[in-house]
């Protein structure tokens, strides 16, 4: 009996500890971009803690109820509620995102044409065969453009920054100065499209990885290299069309790749004539613009990757109505190198170094001009060099994650404007040389740091560098020996901010950060030499003694995401000390214009504002997406609005996924209210509300081969961005009317 009842006790003993085993749940944890585990993540299941092994496998006991928390410092946090976890246990996996997708800065989350939101817009075929980078940046709400040529050289603008206020960036270092006082030629304009896979936009001065940062710090990330095991060859070709203004557009990349090797040739050439307005007015719009590059990528002992990639842009005949000249020919080179070292050791997972260098060769004049408009024959010939270095070092555990580097960069800027066979006046007949930048340098050193700590639901984050800065001209003009005795300056910039966020249950998720960013001025701010540059006429006087600009600012996140919705409002306040502005003097003008301004530092300007968005999967054939962004801006000193501040706009977009995918239509629809807070003292005009209706529909007939049509401006609106500058009081320059616009692209 006793031997019969140990063997039941026995019997009992292992059912129990069978059951109990079987109720532990195997799920494995992959990294949503490489599919690699993930080992080291961190668990928390009711009472059940843990990590991951080296196979990213957790093991779980199922309970009644509860929340599955899941964190990594290099992931995004995940939480499965208990009605979904059954459905992910039988699947037996799940993904998370990299953290560069998550909220440790506010950073733009933002979707593109109805893709799923994400802080890194990716960039698609329609956005490839855009030649200007300032036009894809227009689509994410908060995004406005200075609007000079018709379909050229847009200048960004995001919440009332603009200029050197916004920090350009192609993987992190590369950038190129705008050589065209006018700015023609803005950063934006000089990024190649066709290689950039996405664009990180950080808000604010919260970000200083990537030098200083006062109003955003726009970085476009090239593609990444691919290895195979055996050469092959991969390309893609673009090709569009616009009927309103006749605008061609192509686009290709040709390379291969080896193990340990690829190799990649990128090419692209637009061109546009005149266009129609709403009114069916003709806006001055012609344009050629072109470019080739070439990027090798050397896979090195498997952890290492040496890249060395360059590029030359060009343009000829482009049309600036609004300026007093057009923009002759354009030549840009753009050369960068990088090392990046990964996996160093446990705890060191990078170690990258880029050297870059950029050269701008701009002519620009009214040779195209009719004569009957010309008071004389002007041309201005200027040119400018950009060096600069970054190295960084990426050190993680478990929790947390720091990023510390330096970097430096230098500017030069120089040419002439000349001005012959003036037609009235005490000067006519005669020929007038002007310096624009007077040979001028900046050079930049800096240092800085960046940290992340995940505490259970929280991510704290920091962000700080130093900078010291110099400028000054090596050849400046008498005038500027008359008003200046010292042509140097030198700065020294401690820019700082902390933020934490929070992710809470019920998908919820907000977050505050505190920022101060400091700036130095830009060359033309410090050195410009009496030409028309701002958006009245008058000339515009540099002053190399301006103090440096500091923005301080808070932002606060709301955000709410599931699997089929994404809200976001993010909202800001930015007080700014030391604000770089232009006054009205009474130094007498030089040739044609009513005055002179002057580069002054105000003593302080605010701006406040919001980004809102709405992303829904309504149904499963059906996206739809609301946005919504407004800036309001104010000069403390005299109490007038800011200028050059875009009105509040709001944007909806619904777009279906028919036949698996295969056929796309949609519709987007954009309101803008009207403009009525100008600065008068710049004689800034009133905007009126529009509102413009695009549709289209894309599809892929076979695999590979994707294709676009659209109408653009459905019911032929006529209407002016506020920050579009006019041809003449009579004629403002408006956006395009009624277009219609069919695109093509093959991949392999």
């Amino acid at each position: 009996m006793n031997s019969i009842l140990k063997k039941l006790i026995t019997i009992l003993i292992a059912v129990f500890f069978i059951t109990d085993l079987h109720s532990q749940d195997i799920l494995q944890i992959f990294d949503k971009d490489t599919r690699k585990p993930i080992a080291g993540v961190s668990f928390t299941y009711e009472n059940q803690k843990g990590q991951s092994d080296k196979e990213g496998k957790i093991s779980l006991k199922i309970v009644e109820k509860g929340v599955l928390e899941i964190t990594h410092i290099g992931y995004a946090m995940l939480l499965i509620s208990h009605s979904e976890l059954q459905t992910v246990l039988q699947r037996g996996w799940v993904e998370l995102q990299p953290a560069n997708e998550i909220l440790l800065s506010p950073v733009s989350v933002y979707a593109l044409k109805g893709k799923a939101a994400k802080e890194n817009m990716k960039l698609s075929n329609g956005e490839w065969i855009q030649h200007d980078a300032g036009q894809v940046l227009q689509q994410i709400p908060g995004f406005s453009a200075m609007r000079k040529s018709g379909d050229f050289g847009f200048d960004p603008v995001f919440r009332g920054f603009k200029l050197d206020q916004l920090n350009i960036v192609t993987n992190g270092g590369l950038t190129n100065l705008a050589a065209c006082p006018n700015r023609m030629d803005p950063p934006t304009s000089q990024v190649l499209v066709s290689q950039v896979e996405r664009v990180e936009v950080f808000k604010g001065p919260h970000n200083f990885r990537y030098g200083p940062a006062t109003g955003a710090v726009i970085n476009f990330k090239t593609q990444e290299p691919e290895f195979t095991h055996q050469p092959k060859p991969f390309g893609r070709i673009n090709g569009g069309y616009e009927t309103n203004g006749a605008i061609l557009r192509t686009e290709g990349v040709m390379g291969i790749r080896t193990n340990n090797m690829q190799l990649a040739a990128t090419g692209s050439y637009s061109k546009g004539h005149d266009y129609k307005d709403g009114n069916d007015s003709i806006i001055p719009a012609r344009f050629g613009r072109g470019s080739i590059g070439i990027q090798t990528d050397f896979k090195i002992r498997q952890k290492n990757l040496l890249s060395i990639a360059a590029t030359r842009s060009f343009a000829s005949k482009v049309d600036f109505p609004t300026l007093p000249m057009d923009l002759i020919t354009d030549n840009s080179w753009m050369i960068q190198g990088e090392y990046k070292s990964k996996n160093i050791s446990k705890k060191i997972t990078e170690w990258n170094t880029q050297l870059y260098t950029s050269f701008v060769d701009h002519l620009m004049g009214n040779n195209y001009r009719q004569e009957a408009g010309k008071s004389a024959d002007a041309e201005t010939a200027v040119n400018t060099k950009t060096i600069g270095m970054r190295t960084e070092m990426v050190l993680k555990t478990q929790l947390s994650e720091l990023i510390f580097g330096l970097d430096t960069k230098h500017e030069e800027e120089d040419g002439n404007r000349v001005r012959s066979n003036i037609r009235m006046g005490p000067m006519k007949g005669k020929t007038i040389i002007d310096t624009v930048w007077q040979d001028s340098r900046i050079t930049r050193g800096g240092a800085f740091a960046e940290w992340h700590y995940q505490l259970q639901q929280y991510k704290l984050a920091a962000s700080g560098r130093l900078d010291v800065v110099q400028g000054t001209a090596e050849n400046p003009s008498s005038k500027f020996k008359a008003l200046y005795a010292n042509m140097q300056a030198t700065d020294v910039n401690p820019s700082m901010s902390i933020g934490i966020s929070r992710q809470w249950a019920g998908n919820w998720h907000t977050g505050l950060w505190l920022g101060r960013g400091v700036r130095s001025a830009s060359i033309p701010e410090r050195f410009i030499n009496s030409l028309q540059i701002g958006i009245d006429p008058y000339e515009m006087l540099g002053n190399p003694q301006l103090k440096p600009e500091a923005n301080h600012q808070a932002d606060l996140i709301f955000g709410y995401k599931t699997q089929k919705t994404s809200v976001q409002w993010n909202g800001f306040a930015s007080m700014v000390t030391n604000y770089i502005s232009a006054v009205k003097t009474t130094i007498p003008p030089r040739f044609g214009a009513p005055g002179v301004r002057q580069y002054i530092n105000l003593d302080k300007a605010l701006l406040y504002g919001f980004e809102f968005s709405w992303m829904q999967q309504w149904l499963p054939e059906l996206m739809q997406q609301f946005t919504a962004a407004y800036t309001y801006g104010k000069n403390n000193d005299n109490g007038e609005p800011l200028p050059q501040i875009a009105p509040f706009d709001l944007r909806y977009s619904l777009e279906a996924r028919l036949w698996n995918n295969s056929l796309l239509p949609y519709a987007q629809i954009r309101w803008v209210a009207k403009q009525g807070r100008v600065a008068t003292d710049f004689g800034e005009a009133a905007t009126p509300e529009f509102t413009n209706v695009n549709i289209g529909v894309k599809s892929e007939p076979v695999k590979n081969l994707q294709l676009t049509a659209s109408v653009n401006n459905v019911f032929n609106r006529a209407y002016r961005e506020h920050l579009s500058r006019f041809i003449r009081p009579t004629l403002p320059l408006n956006n395009p009317g009624r277009s219609l616009v069919i695109m093509a692209s093959y991949s392999f």
